[in-house]
């Protein structure tokens, strides 16, 4: 049995704060039903760290594989006519109730039944769902297209996650390469090259640049041994800071479409998410400065939702979308005159969705690029350590055979 906290309406329109016990969440809102409660919010009461259960807290999400499956199940089921809350529940019912998964499935099950919209749902859980698939189940909402979204949100992580496997096998051995030789390094330096030190300045000679750097670094650490662990944190706290802090988090965004392949796969990417979503957003009627509101959400880039701020300013103005968008100048070249002659034509949706097209195919394209150039970029970082590796050893060695000599 497990206990919930809960935020409920009673018959006579007051609220009410207690908690529950129940096997799983549905049960817990039928079991305040049939007190007369209304459930408004339902909450699992855990720890940490469950009795019994050697499984910390933050490693209790589901895996980006079954993320991808929930999204292609509600995707099938609502294609077939199938309502929310009952494909949630016909989705929880059949996985494993002890599993982070099923856990997830029966708890957004309960929050739609409390009334909660599936995004808000969603939201609530920032270690499971990213802002940009949040924003598409959203637009997806206000459009009454949420099967089609989450074919397209399934699609989209399907190519993230395979882009990240595909990295992972291309760096595995050139970081193990980088981690062996940076700690035959430190052994070195610790160890060895303190000796060669000692013996040139018994010769009357003092060591080379390289290898006077390495034994004060070294001195360094080991005079303040607190320095390591010191710089790791405020490391961890920074690189946190860069992703939470909006203002920080901007320049981040800024710095990284600047980066030579990285920041067009980037744009591309963003672009081709917003494209169709508005795409999508407007095939259900909505209103282009409306429709371009609900897509912000969607960029996953804050140079991109600020600049998406500006082009529905003016769009309520009276602009068109390919004056508004070319103004920012974000957009690439090429899709600004598709999306005018989309307007010219009246066909804008249809252009919309071929810009979206276009750039999904660059963004394979860039993705592939990345990949292929990741690995001997990372060689030649690892090249470039052991060579000064070896030159700060090798140096005072000559260096002593010349005096001796």
């Amino acid at each position: 049995m497990k206990s919930f906290s809960y935020r409920a309406c009673a018959a006579d329109g007051t609220h009410v704060k207690g908690t529950v016990t129940a096997e799983h969440p549905v049960k817990a809102v039928r079991s305040l039903a049939a007190e007369g409660l209304t459930v408004v919010d339902l909450k699992e009461r855990r720890r940490l760290l469950r009795v019994g259960d050697i499984r910390l807290w933050c490693l209790d999400v589901p895996s980006e594989e079954e993320r991808i499956a929930l999204f292609e199940e509600l995707a099938a089921l609502l294609a077939a006519g199938m309502p929310v809350h009952e494909a949630l529940g016909q989705i929880a019912a059949g996985a494993d109730a002890a599993s982070a998964y099923g856990r997830l499935v029966t708890a957004l099950h309960a929050d739609v039944l409390c009334g909660t919209a599936l995004s808000q749902a969603m939201e609530r859980r920032p270690r499971v769902f990213s802002p940009s698939v949040v924003g598409m189940v959203r637009a997806g909402e206000e459009s009454g297209t949420l099967d089609h979204i989450f074919a397209e949100t399934a699609a989209f992580l399907t190519e993230a996650h395979t882009l990240r496997e595909s990295m992972k096998s291309a760096l595995a051995y050139p970081l193990f390469l980088l981690v062996a030789t940076g700690f035959s390094i430190v052994l070195m330096t610790m160890f060895i090259l303190p000796v060669f030190a000692s013996l040139l300045r018994d010769l009357g000679a003092e060591p080379p640049l390289p290898t006077r750097l390495l034994l004060q670094a070294a001195d360094v650490f080991t005079t303040h041994p607190y320095l390591v662990p010191g710089a790791a944190v405020l490391l961890l706290v920074g690189m946190i800071a860069l992703v939470r802090v909006p203002a920080l988090r901007y320049y981040l965004d800024a710095l990284l479409l600047c980066v030579p392949v990285l920041g067009r796969f980037l744009r591309f990417s963003a672009w081709g998410m917003i494209l169709r979503t508005l795409a999508i957003l407007m095939h259900s009627g909505i209103r282009l400065d409306c429709a371009v509101h609900l897509a912000r959400s969607v960029a996953g880039n804050c140079v991109l939702v600020r600049s998406l701020g500006r082009v529905e300013e003016r769009l309520m103005q009276g602009r068109t979308l390919a004056y508004a968008l070319a103004q920012e100048g974000q957009l690439p070249q090429l899709l600004q005159g598709m999306l005018a002659a989309g307007e010219t034509a009246g066909d804008l949706e249809r252009l919309l969705r071929r810009s979206a097209d276009y750039c999904k195919r660059v963004s394979k394209q860039l993705a592939a690029r990345i990949e292929a150039l990741a690995e001997p970029i990372m060689i030649v970082v690892i090249g470039l350590v052991i060579f000064f590796g070896v030159l700060s050893f090798l140096l005072p060695v000559f260096e002593a055979m010349d005096r001796m000599m």
